[in-house]
């Protein structure tokens, strides 16, 4: 893939044991994926926003969300990041420790497109990193020549 055809993934996390598996794991699945890490709710709200020190920043192709942050809370964040027009369709993926049977629905009613519950092991967690970044971020499949 070509640099413009770069991908950039948005994850919002505070937990530096899960940044950097994370990070690890988005690694693996390509050198086409720009990762940027924003720990809080309230600057991630900047940055979609193009506030502040982030107007350069490429407009993520993907949110990865966790649920439990400093400053503003991902429930909070993904209310408001619905409301703005550039991110009404991107997905945004729930990737949280909270239990998915307390907060699935919540999350879809608020505009998740899904909600995955962290796991405990280490290739279980790496797997469904990359199964995420295989469903999400998927290559466009070459159009078929018409004759």
């Amino acid at each position: 893939m070509s640099e413009s055809a770069a991908k950039a993934v948005l994850l919002v996390e505070d937990n530096p044991a899960d940044v950097y598996l994370i990070r690890k794991a988005v690694a693996e699945c390509g050198a086409n994926i720009h990762l940027l890490v924003i720990p809080n709710g309230r600057d991630a709200l900047a940055f979609l926003r193009a506030e502040r020190v982030y107007p350069l920043e490429p407009s993520p192709a993907l949110i990865l969300l966790d649920l439990n942050l400093p400053k503003l809370d991902g429930h909070a964040v993904l209310a408001e990041l619905r409301r703005l027009p550039a991110y009404q369709a991107t997905p945004v993926v729930i990737f949280s420790g909270a239990p998915q049977e307390a907060e699935e629905l919540h999350c879809a009613q608020l505009g998740a497109n899904a909600y995955v519950q962290k796991p405990f092991t280490y290739y279980a967690y790496v797997d469904i990193l990359h199964a995420l970044v295989r469903q999400w971020l998927r290559p466009e499949a070459p159009r078929e020549r018409s004759h």
